[in-house]
């Protein structure tokens, strides 16, 4: 029994170390949203509306930020072992390992993430209509990048976080008016810009398609926080791959008096990277160093085993190799 207690230790070792690590979180689902309209001939891919080097460097800040946390990982699963570095795997008991992970494909792994609201816009918005001071509302976009269909992606759980500022006291009789207020908040289907010019007309403003993901009666609380469902919109980012156009958020009185979102919620902090460790996000240890900027939290689950095995897959080290005709002869 003891023999079996550590054999299985040693695979479970093996499996962490050399698979692609992820954050193990529960999520919980979200209700539907309302649908106004949709635009289900949307689904083009990312590329063609995004240049290869934005989506260059994208990759590569994702790349180096995953790359420290499954370092991270690796350091605490050997420490917990009592090794200080990763033991040499011989072919051999490689291959036991792909077998042994055969029988478990159907194990799904729930990662956390977090995304940071962009101020780089992509050129099929109008960046002049996007940030209209006028229009009272307030727009974020995220970057985020789809899924590999190979692992079968799947949205547990998608949340935006807004941040609402602290309310300043009047001791007016209007002042219990914004004690409770409305928000709204929409999900672009169309880009917001203009029509193309046509022969002896101005340009007209496109016709905006939006979605209303959630709204609702929320109390002004100063400094906290707003969680938002937008489960319905990840999924369309994220599992099926359809362009993103950003949200729109309105905000009303208890007299449905539209109040400019600048003064009720924080604005965005333009930053370089586009995702930030969730832990991170809404820690309050410094109040100057706080992050305020909109924030968009997705539980994603996936099968990342069934990849992983195709890229350790070895041959037989025992395997005869075939024998080599001399030129000229036939078969």
């Amino acid at each position: 029994m003891l023999c079996f207690s550590r054999q299985f230790n040693f695979l479970l070792a093996m499996a962490v170390c050399f698979a692609t690590l992820h954050e193990f979180v529960i999520g919980t689902t979200t209700p539907a949203s309302t649908e106004i309209s949709e635009d289900s001939a949307d689904t083009a891919t990312m590329t063609p509306f995004m240049t290869r080097d934005r989506i260059s460097i994208m990759h590569y800040r994702y790349k180096i930020e995953r790359a420290y946390r499954r370092q991270e990982i690796r350091n605490k699963v050997l420490a917990h072992f009592g090794w200080t570095s990763v033991p040499q795997i011989r072919p051999r008991d490689r291959e036991i390992i792909n077998i042994t992970l055969a029988n478990i494909s159907s194990i799904r792994v729930t990662e956390q993430q977090c995304f940071t609201a962009s101020c780089e816009l992509p050129n099929r918005i109008d960046e002049n209509m996007w940030n209209d001071s006028t229009s009272g509302s307030l727009r974020v976009i995220f970057d985020v990048l789809p899924s590999d269909q190979s692992t079968n992606p799947e949205i547990v759980n998608s949340t935006l976080m807004l941040h609402l500022k602290e309310r300043v006291l009047c001791n007016c009789p209007d002042d219990a008016d914004l004690e409770r207020i409305s928000i709204k908040v929409l999900q672009y289907l169309k880009p917001l810009r203009r029509r193309s010019r046509a022969r002896g007309r101005s340009n007209r403003l496109n016709v905006v398609r939006q979605r209303v993901l959630w709204t609702s009666m929320v109390p002004w609380v100063s400094n906290t926080w707003v969680s938002v469902p937008v489960h319905q919109a990840a999924n369309d980012w994220i599992v099926l791959n359809r362009r993103n156009h950003g949200f729109e958020v309105l905000v009303y009185d208890q007299y449905d008096q539209p109040i400019h979102s600048s003064v009720v919620f924080s604005g965005i902090e333009c930053r370089q990277q586009a995702e930030l460790d969730c832990m991170e996000a809404f820690l309050d240890l410094n109040p100057l160093l706080r992050n305020t900027s909109p924030i968009l939290r997705v539980f994603k689950s996936e099968s990342p085993f069934v990849n992983q095995r195709k890229k350790r897959e070895v041959p037989n080290e025992y395997s005869q190799p075939s024998p080599v005709r001399p030129e000229g002869t036939q078969k």
